[in-house]
């Protein structure tokens, strides 16, 4: 059972900034910086900040729905589609303000899907996602960066 870091910012914070500049990853090619940069790209998309097509064919949506929606794991060094094969340049001037960024743009999450549960917004892999569908991909998706930098993900 994923935990659900989506409703738990505190824990997720304080899990975050266990993390230095210098913590290495266990896997990948992004720093610890450009993991938390990555992340709230994702949530912008999820949040109504940016707007993405779906890439995966639609004769492949149901499986990749049945995947998302189950317990299993993103695997290790997996690369979506969206993701440039080279790590960005950071947006933010330091680690800290990055993590403090990503708090606000689940914050920002969780006001837009206020009210609008059912609507859906597109995610470039899994198709159009309602919010139940979009709590799981951050979920899973946190969860799988925490262990890439070997960070705790128990309850």
């Amino acid at each position: 059972m994923l935990y659900q870091w989506i409703d738990n910012t505190v824990k997720l914070k304080e899990t975050l900034f266990q993390l230095q500049s210098t913590s290495k990853a266990n896997w990948g090619r992004m720093d610890a910086q450009q993991m938390i940069e990555h992340l709230i790209l994702v949530v912008e998309i999820s949040n109504g900040t940016l707007d993405v097509e779906v890439l995966t064919p639609e004769k492949y949506i149901e499986k990749s729905q049945a995947f998302l929606m189950s317990n299993e794991v993103l695997p290790k060094n997996f690369v979506a589609k969206f993701i440039p094969e080279d790590p960005v340049a950071h947006r933010y001037e330091d680690l800290q303000l990055a993590i403090r960024a990503f708090c606000i743009s689940i914050t920002l999450y969780h006001s837009y899907w206020d009210g609008k549960e059912e609507s859906t917004r597109n995610h470039p892999v899994f198709g159009k996602l309602n919010k139940v569908m979009w709590d799981q991909v951050h979920n899973k998706h946190i969860s799988h960066h925490l262990l890439q930098f070997g960070l705790s993900i128990a309850v």
